[in-house]
This record gives C-alpha cells, sequence and structure tokens, in this order.
C-alpha cells in the first residue's frame, strides 16, 4: 500500500494544479514546445496515475491543508456512508464529519461536540496512522491516514471484514482443536475429583454410622476440597474461553491471601512448608477477587509439583515504584506503581526453553492428568485483564519464582478492600422477606432453600420460567427473585426481562455455572454485581441478598433531614 500511497501523492499534485491552473501557471511558465501547466509526458503519467486511482479497491479521500475535499474515487461514498450527490471539490471536511457522525458512524454521541473534536484534532496534525473502525451496517473497516507534501492528507479505507471473520473463525477452529486434545485430560482431572468427593462422602457416611465424628469431618474437608479443585478447573476452562465473568473490584492482595491460606496450605502437600511474607500496608490494586484467587491457587500449586521430595513455598506481597525496578521497562505496562505477588519456590526450576513456553495454553511438562496446562495461561491472562504484567525467573536446580505486577489503584474513596471470609453470617439474616428461587436442579434448589430459611428469609422455590411468573402474579410481596439463568425453555435472562416488565421495582439476582451468564439475548455484557458464579456458598449469598434488600430500604425510607 505504499505504492498506492505514493501514486496519490502524485495525483494530488496533479489534481490541485489542474484546480488552481492560474496560479500554477504564473510560477512555472511552459517551455518552448511544451503545453501550460506541465509537460504532455507528465499529464500521460498523471492520467495513468489517476486510472489507478479509480480502479483500486480501496477506498480513497484527499484533503487539502484548508481542510476541503479535493478528490475521491467511487470506494469512499461506499465505504464511509457519505451521499454520493454531496460530494464536490471544495465540500469542508466539517460537513463530511458532520454526515458520518448523524449517520451513527462514530456510535451514539453528540454530533456537533463529535465534529469538532475531531476537525481539532486534524488541524493538530494528530490524526495520522491506522486505526479499525466499525460501521452500523456491521463491516469492519481500516483506515490509514497519511499526510501529503502539500499540506492536507489521503486517507485509504478498506474493507477488513471478511478478513476479520476468517481470523475469527480460525481462531474458533484453533481453539476448538486444542480443546478436543484437552479433553481426556480434563475427564481424567474431573473423574479424579468426583472420586475424591464421592469416597470421602462414603467415609462420613461410614463414621457417622460408628460415632467416629473426627473422621467424619475430616472427610467433609477432604470433599470440600475437592469440589472447590473441581470448580477451579472449571473456572480456568472459562476463563481460557474468555466466556468467564469479570467482576474488578478493590482489593486487597494482603487480605485476600490471608483469607486464602488454609486452602493455600491443602493444596500444597504435607511435606512442602507454606511461608508468607507480606507488606505491613500493601496499596490496593483493582481487580476480580475469584480470578485473583485462582491465580495464587495455580501458582502454589505448580511450586508444589515442582517439589515431589518437599521444600518451601514463599508467598509475598509488595509496594513498587518503577523506579526501584532497576530496568524501567521491565513491567511493559502503563503506571509507575505496582502491587507486587511473588510466589517463589526452590523446587526443581526451568530451563529457559521450558520457561519461555511456560504461559501458552495447554503447554505442560506434567504426566499425563497431572495438569491441564492452563495454570499459567490463567496466571497472565489475570493479570493482562487487570493490566498488569508477569514475569517469570527460574532456573534449573534453584527453583521459580511468578511475579506478578498489578497496577496500584488510586482512589479518595474510602475502601473496604477483599471482605474477610467467615462462617458467621447472622448479620446477613432475614426479617420473614419473601424470597423467590428459581433453579431447575432439585438439589441445588433444596440446598438454597434449607439455607435461606435457616437465616430467617421465607423461600418460594420454582423449577422454571413460567412457575416462576405464576407465583410472582400471586406473590405481591415478593421481595426479590434469585435465579438461575440456565433454565429450560424460557431462560433466566427472558425471565429477568418479563418480571422487570411487569413488576420494575422488584430486584433480581442472578446465578449460573455455565458460560450462559456472559451476555444476555440481547448481546449485552456481563451481570456485574448482581450476578453470583456456580458453585456458590450460602454466607456469599447471603450477604448479597441481604446488601440488596437493604439498599431497597433506604430508597424507599425518606430521609428524616
Amino acid at each position: 500500500m505504499r505504492t498506492s500511497l505514493g501514486l496519490l501523492s502524485v495525483v494530488g499534485r496533479r489534481v490541485w494544479r489542474r484546480r488552481h491552473q492560474s496560479k500554477w501557471v504564473a510560477a512555472h511558465p511552459a517551455s518552448p514546445g511544451e503545453a501550460p501547466g506541465g509537460g504532455t509526458g507528465e499529464r500521460s503519467k498523471a492520467e495513468r496515475l489517476e486510472v489507478v486511482l479509480a480502479g483500486m479497491s480501496d477506498g480513497v479521500m484527499m484533503i487539502d491543508g484548508d481542510l476541503r475535499l479535493v478528490e475521491w474515487n467511487a470506494h469512499f461514498p461506499e465505504f464511509t456512508g457519505i451521499p454520493p450527490e454531496m460530494l464536490r471539490v471544495g465540500l469542508p471536511m466539517e460537513e463530511i464529519l458532520r454526515v458520518q457522525a448523524a449517520a451513527g458512524e462514530f456510535g451514539d454521541i453528540d454530533v456537533e461536540g463529535e465534529v469538532a473534536r475531531r476537525i481539532a484534532l486534524l488541524r493538530a496534525g494528530g490524526s495520522s496512522g491506522t486505526i479499525e473502525r466499525k460501521r452500523p451496517n456491521g463491516r469492519v473497516m481500516e483506515l490509514r491516514r497519511n499526510p501529503l507534501p502539500e499540506g492536507g492528507f489521503v486517507t485509504l479505507y478498506t474493507d477488513v471484514t471478511a478478513r476479520r471473520q476468517a481470523e475469527e473463525q480460525l481462531r474458533q477452529a484453533q481453539k476448538m482443536e486444542a480443546v478436543g486434545h484437552l479433553t481426556g485430560g480434563v475427564a481424567h482431572d474431573f473423574n479424579n475429583l468426583l472420586m475424591i468427593i464421592l469416597g470421602n462422602l462414603e467415609i462420613v457416611e461410614r463414621s457417622l454410622k460408628g460415632s467416629d465424628m473426627q473422621r467424619a469431618l475430616r472427610g467433609i474437608e477432604v470433599a470440600r476440597s475437592g469440589a472447590r479443585r473441581a470448580a477451579s478447573l472449571t473456572q480456568r476452562l472459562l476463563a481460557f474461553s474468555r466466556r468467564q465473568p469479570r467482576e474488578p473490584q478493590p482489593v486487597n492482595a494482603n487480605t485476600l491471601i490471608a483469607n486464602l491460606s488454609d486452602l493455600i496450605r491443602q493444596s500444597a502437600a504435607s511435606n512442602i512448608v507454606v511461608e508468607f511474607a507480606l507488606v505491613s500496608q500493601p496499596w490496593l490494586t483493582l481487580a476480580d477477587p475469584n480470578q485473583f484467587e485462582i491465580a495464587v491457587l495455580n501458582l502454589v500449586i505448580n511450586s508444589r509439583d515442582a517439589m515431589p521430595k518437599g521444600g518451601v513455598v514463599t508467598i509475598e506481597t509488595a509496594n513498587v515504584t518503577r523506579g526501584a525496578l532497576g530496568d524501567p521497562h521491565s513491567v511493559p505496562v502503563p503506571g509507575n506503581e505496582f502491587v507486587q505477588i511473588t510466589v517463589r519456590d526452590n523446587g526443581s526450576g526451568m530451563p529457559p526453553e521450558v520457561a519461555e513456553r511456560a504461559c501458552e495454553p495447554f503447554f505442560t511438562t506434567k504426566g499425563a492428568g497431572k495438569g491441564t496446562g492452563l495454570g499459567l495461561f490463567q496466571v497472565v491472562d489475570f493479570a493482562t485483564q487487570a493490566a498488569g504484567h508477569v514475569r517469570i525467573d527460574s532456573k534449573p536446580g534453584s527453583g521459580t519464582a511468578v511475579t506478578i505486577y498489578l497496577p496500584c489503584l488510586v482512589t479518595d474513596e474510602p475502601v473496604e478492600g477483599t471482605s474477610p471470609k467467615s462462617g458467621d453470617i447472622s448479620s446477613d439474616a432475614g426479617r420473614g422477606e419473601k424470597i423467590l428461587v428459581v433453579e431447575n436442579e432439585p438439589d441445588i434448589l433444596a440446598y438454597t432453600t434449607e439455607g435461606l430459611e435457616a437465616l430467617g428469609y421465607h423461600v418460594l422455590g420454582a423449577q422454571d420460567a413460567s412457575s416462576a411468573l405464576t407465583i410472582l402474579e400471586g406473590t405481591p410481596d415478593v421481595a426479590i427473585l434469585f435465579t438461575d439463568l440456565g433454565l429450560p425453555g424460557i431462560d433466566g435472562h427472558q425471565l429477568a426481562w418479563e418480571a422487570r416488565r411487569r413488576w420494575p421495582a422488584l430486584p433480581i439476582l442472578y446465578t449460573s455455572g455455565g458460560p450462559e451468564s456472559a451476555s444476555s439475548g440481547d448481546g449485552s455484557s456481563g451481570l456485574g454485581s448482581d450476578y453470583l458464579v456456580k458453585p456458590y456458598a450460602l454466607p456469599k449469598l447471603a450477604r448479597m441478598i441481604r446488601g440488596v434488600l437493604d439498599a431497597q430500604l433506604a430508597i424507599r425510607t425518606p430521609d428524616p433531614a
């Protein structure tokens, strides 16, 4: 395309001379035997170049130094939404932008404000280079804008829709191929985890019959740990496919790690010592706490597997500035202040060629059934989503240190950080409010109903959307709707839409264990703070319900002042 831009520059000079003939002739008198305004050879060359311009598959627009239209080709109005009949030499760029903005080419914006902003950018010369834009009709355009020697610029518009669709299809095909390779390992991991859960539940049953309470409690804890690991594997797979909903919020790394300490020790083997070296007052960072926890656990598990004969895992936090890092380019993301989280071990370490590939999805040096190859990939994915960076320092025989750098969150608002986990949920108890729980799995519905009723709520249950709407019609005092998104037939999104249409003031909470949580039927984005990922614990559900109900009560109760 550099050649095309060069041709356009020549054509632009020729066109400008032709349209300002009198000025140009005065400055460039004709030589004997030469036609005024340039030789026949130059005219012939310019005419050939103009034919090339007309035959280009790109849309072309040429603007002079006064931001007025000089030249264009047939694809320009087609690729920009400009009516061909309005195009003329000397048309101000401002009018072109105004037509595009009014047609929605730049999104839902204030037309005059957007036109003024773009004109100012063009006048300042700050609008060169390549960008990509999706048009209202769904087509994807690549715009390449370059300055002209006489002032002004030329812009090329290329329709890259088919290319982007092909690239996306290739990515999906590659992902499906990788998932196909992964299926055996995932099935092996899940069956092992289910064996842990089912086997320990049998131990609990036998222990209760023999009144061995300590053994029963131990079996329950191991079964719970197996279920958490199964949930973690599911979340890693969802994160890989970009279907895992993310809920960034202010996080205190020390609080999060302290809450996770029991699970960290359970994830490490009995011959491994876990040590914590946490900075006294860590800066806050903006991240998804659930993904943060998974990242830390993945690193601990990797360290455990690197030390089959035992060793030490150290989890460190620190506040660091770019200047203190030695090499200011070692963290290639914006920002000058970072929260640093390091998981360090004295295990086998990795040779350079392995460390270089360690973060690739599905890459693993572990034996069959001992790893999915998604652990470090998920860590990098988490850091990237949080605008951070991951560094791996490893040497064979000397261990490995994986460091996550997350940007410091600067806020004037008081922030509590990550809430500590606690089994005490008495503060989240109900006051007799009616809750409609919609869940098609009878065992999950029974678990949720029993737990909420024990907290003092009155629970109404439904296993499909039609039953839920019938209950809502006959029970006007339902305080909150808690629905699974993956309902058969009418799904949770559709149920919520209909419930909001009929009862606009009804609060709604959502839950799901699958990828249907990522977006609603109309393609809107995730559900944010109103969404609870399965498998959920009763304390977290109770906190969410109490928070929503208290917020509703505050809205309805007028301020006495």
